[in-house]
Parts: C-alpha cells; structure tokens; sequence
C-alpha cells in the first residue's frame, strides 16, 4: 500500500566548502597562470587569463551570495 504523506523531502545538503575551494584553486590558478604568462613575454595573453580569472571568480563568488 502507497503512504499518504506528502510532506516533502529535504533539499540535498549544500556543500559551501567545496566552493570555497573552488574560488581559492580559481584564484590561485589564475595568479600562476599570469605570473608564468608575464614572465616568458606573453603580455597579451596574460591580460586575458587574468580577465578570465577575474570573472570565473567573480561569478562564484556572486552566487555563493545568493540567498
């Protein structure tokens, strides 16, 4: 026989560390990335990493504060 109860199930449980994480390795990528990019005369690619990096970031960290 089928139960009756529709109370809902709880939502998954939210991992925040593991974005926390990933804003971090971003970050840090993004720093290596530019330094390495700099440092063998690629200044135009190192501009464009570190865009990148800056939005990738940027957007985890819009929504990590999102209610």
């Amino acid at each position: 026989m089928t139960s009756i109860d529709r109370t809902p199930s709880p939502p998954p449980e939210s991992r925040p560390d593991r974005l926390a994480w990933a804003i971090i390795v971003t970050a840090c990528l993004s720093i290596v990335a530019v330094v390495v990019l700099a440092l063998t005369a690629h200044p135009e690619a190192a501009t464009a990493v570190a865009a990148i990096g800056t939005a990738v970031a940027g957007l985890q960290v819009t929504a990590r504060n999102r209610p």
